[in-house]
């Protein structure tokens, strides 16, 4: 078999300055495993900062960086049906490469219907806003959900998924300019993220007062965002955009009761039983074939092309994508 291209890193540093492109000899799957051929796969903070080596957790080196991303089984080994074979699936890890090897627990069928572009994002980002709103509370129809960082990803997904589901959204964005595009996903409220937020936002809230916030940010963004908690409500922290550390008032602890938790979407899916698993991913393409995580694509590149994709995936403003195959 020829040989394919993959990206890779063999030590953590600027990911446009460390990221190669390199031949690897194929391998054939082993027992249990599926042979895919790779599509499409976005990038991610998570892929830079795993590349950085700021991530949670470290790989051996070289790694293939590419925490989600879809493509075609074109094999299986040993003990795999082979009704694998042609099917559309998502990968969750090392998916920067031409094709490669995973075992077949860990991919995901991809429904008809759903092309590999809509497919691609959907492994890391809604499947964490799913988890986040319902995981830590119990949320009752026209309940409200604060948020920052509204205009990631995960943000965009929050507000589909409460639309879906009758809860409403206070949404924290960075720049004024920014709250049209969040309304026009179904947001509810918008407030531009600062010292003179809370008062806004309350009068929004018109006496509503959340339990759930979800925080992407850290730093001062989360306790304003706290702040606007009930008593005995929850902050969830996935991220950490600001690179501020989370600072919690001792009022908050003392008199609210407020709990502070976090969430990872790798440590739960190496937790949860197949079937939450299934049924996890059964409700976000169910979601995706009716419109919602429609990704902001801002560039596409080729997989030789991999360090100013990553560059300009440092820019923001959308999502940038590898293309990896025909």
């Amino acid at each position: 078999m020829p040989s394919i291209r993959a990206a890779r890193y063999h030590r953590c540093g600027v990911p446009r300055e460390v990221l190669q492109v390199d031949e690897l000899a194929p391998v054939l799957p082993g027992e249990n495993e599926v042979m895919v051929q790779m599509l499409s796969a976005p990038i991610n903070p998570a892929d830079l900062n795993l590349i950085e080596g700021k991530y949670g957790e470290a790989r051996p080196l070289p790694d293939v960086p590419g925490n989600e991303g879809c493509g075609r089984v074109v094999a299986v080994g040993a003990g795999v049906d082979r009704s694998w074979v042609g099917r559309m699936v998502l990968v969750a890890d090392q998916a920067w490469r031409e094709s490669g090897n995973w075992p077949v627990a860990g991919v995901v069928a991809v429904p008809d219907g759903l092309s590999a572009g809509r497919a691609t994002v959907l492994r890391v980002n809604p499947p964490t806003a799913w988890l986040l709103l319902h995981q830590f509370t119990t949320l009752r129809p026209g309940d409200w959900v604060l948020q920052n960082a509204a205009t990631s990803a995960v943000g965009r997904a929050v507000i589909e998924i409460a639309r879906h589901r009758g809860w409403k959204t206070l949404n924290l964005v960075r720049r004024a300019a920014a709250a049209e595009e969040v309304r026009a996903l179904g947001a509810d409220a918008v407030v531009v993220d600062g010292e003179d937020m809370a008062a806004t936002a309350q009068e929004m809230l018109g006496g509503a007062v959340p339990r759930l916030a979800l925080n992407a940010v850290g730093g001062v963004s989360a306790t304003r965002l706290a702040g606007l908690l009930a008593p005995g409500g929850t902050l969830v922290t996935y991220g950490a955009m600001s690179k501020e550390a989370l600072k919690i008032p001792n009022g908050f602890l003392i008199f609210r009761d407020l709990l502070f938790r976090g969430f990872w979407l790798t440590r739960w899916l190496r937790a949860a039983p197949p079937d939450q698993v299934s049924s996890l991913f059964d409700q976000i393409f169910r979601l995706a074939a009716s419109g919602c995580f429609a990704p902001r694509v801002v560039a596409e590149f080729q997989l030789g092309e991999v360090s100013a994709a990553v560059t300009r995936a440092e820019e923001g403003g959308g999502k940038v994508l590898l293309r990896l195959g025909g």
